[in-house]
């Protein structure tokens, strides 16, 4: 098993069901404006540790880890919407 990193999710006001994920030292300031406006006024849902392997509601730990190693940020939409990282497989 792959050694944990925490993060926190966070979710806006602007978009129901859309849930934003970050490294739990990371501050919203240091994320892209167009996504905060997006999003709107985020508000904290939870802290936890993730890994690869650990598996989600709706996505794996190792796609959130990709995210966060790509763009900061892993952007889970609501089902039936596609994110930008949809298009990069």
């Amino acid at each position: 098993m792959s050694a944990a990193i925490s993060i926190r999710v966070l979710a806006g006001k602007r978009k129901p069901d859309t849930y934003l994920y970050i490294p739990a030292d990371a501050e919203t300031e240091e994320l892209p404006a167009d996504l905060l406006s997006l999003l709107g006024e985020l508000r904290e849902v939870i802290t936890l540790d993730i890994t690869p392997e650990r598996q989600l509601a709706r996505c794996t730990g190792a796609e959130v880890l990709e995210g966060l190693a790509n763009a900061g940020y892993y952007l889970q939409m609501p089902p039936g919407e596609r994110t930008r990282h949809d298009d990069d497989h």
